[in-house]
């Protein structure tokens, strides 16, 4: 699997003035990586750019607009073949609202009180199938989850791209194990996939 493989970023916010300015923030900031960034009103048109191409997409999924939309809309794009990670965007409260989307599917939850950079920030390590990213949260919150040596191995591997038969060869375990511990990660961390996972111990700074 080629680790510098690009996906395509789609915006999909029905609020012509916030969409633009992101968007064209957004393209300049991944321009240099080679990455396409594309525009949506609503979720009908969203749907309609990712039917009529054979690009991989992250979209960017604002959660508050008429028609598809909320926790429906993220399942529905996940759902999608040639969508990979869905990211959560509005202006509802962080706190209630980031919940509730990742356990619907979505990879995280972004404010629109947030910049431009740290917005860019945070999609960075999605666009790529495998990418290096240190945690820049000063405040970090408290280390509250309960994972052992061995698990914090694993997901230290699994922040690193390796797939399980080269976790199970490097720990000198079975893959059989490895499945195990990485479930009881996501157990314990509250998450669905590998990238969520690491998003997350990336937040809490589980990583070293």
């Amino acid at each position: 699997m080629d680790a510098l493989y690009k996906k395509s970023l789609l915006i999909i916010d029905d609020h012509p003035v916030y969409r633009d300015a992101l968007s064209e923030k957004l393209a300049s900031e991944f321009a240099s990586d080679g990455i396409h960034v594309a525009v949506a009103s609503n979720a009908s048109e969203g749907l309609d750019v990712i039917a009529q191409s054979n690009k991989h997409w992250v979209i960017l999924l604002d959660i508050l607009m008429p028609g598809l939309s909320g926790l429906a809309g993220i399942k529905i794009f996940k759902e999608l073949d040639n969508v990979e990670q869905v990211v959560a965007i509005s202006g509802l409260d962080e706190h209630s609202w980031e919940p509730k989307t990742v356990s619907a599917g979505a990879s995280m939850f972004l404010s629109k009180n947030s910049t431009a950079e740290f917005i860019v920030r945070k999609l960075r390590p999605l666009m790529t199938l495998q990418s290096e990213y240190v945690a820049t949260n000063k405040n970090p919150e408290p280390k509250e989850f309960r994972l052992t040596q061995r698990q914090l191995e694993v997901l230290d591997l699994i922040s690193r791209g390796h797939p399980n038969k080269v976790i199970a060869d490097y720990l000198d375990i079975s893959e059989q194990t490895v499945k195990i511990h990485i479930n009881q990660i996501f157990k314990e961390l509250r998450v669905f996939n590998r990238t969520q996972a690491v998003l997350k111990a990336q937040k809490h700074q589980l990583l070293p």
